[in-house]
């Protein structure tokens, strides 16, 4: 009987010491997540169905009807690839974006609509900028 007593004891013992420490009344706030607002524009006019993707994290959406796709993620740095139409050869564009927590980013993404075409644009293009 000494034993099983001496055995419950030091059980009670090791489960009280490995609780130790003060047990949060509530769980931590998540962090505050960040908006990434992207418009993709031929010509000030939004542009719908273009295939971006944020590739750190392997999301992917398309612009609707007005030429905006909306990404919720959390603070960091990220590049967004934007499948868009430029003069010459197909070739995704890539831009770096940086986002701090709770930040709402605008990044606005320039289309040839008429490259869609076949026909040669003679301006410049640029590869996208941050509005804000």
């Amino acid at each position: 009987m000494p034993k099983t007593a001496l055995i419950a004891f030091t059980l009670l013992c090791a489960t009280s010491l490995s609780c130790g420490g003060r047990s949060p009344t509530a769980p931590p706030a998540p962090a505050a997540e960040s908006r990434l607002e992207v418009f993709v524009q031929w010509q000030g006019r939004g542009v719908a169905d273009r295939r971006l993707e944020i590739l750190e994290l392997g999301l992917a959406q398309t612009t609707d009807s007005r030429g905006i796709a909306v990404f919720r993620l959390p603070a960091g740095s990220y590049t967004l690839r934007a499948f868009v139409n430029r003069p010459g050869p197909p070739v995704p564009t890539n831009i770096g974006v940086t986002l701090r927590s709770g930040e709402t980013r605008r990044v606005e993404v320039p289309d040839c609509v008429l490259c869609m075409n076949g026909c040669i644009h003679t301006g410049p293009l640029p590869h996208g900028r941050l509005i804000r």
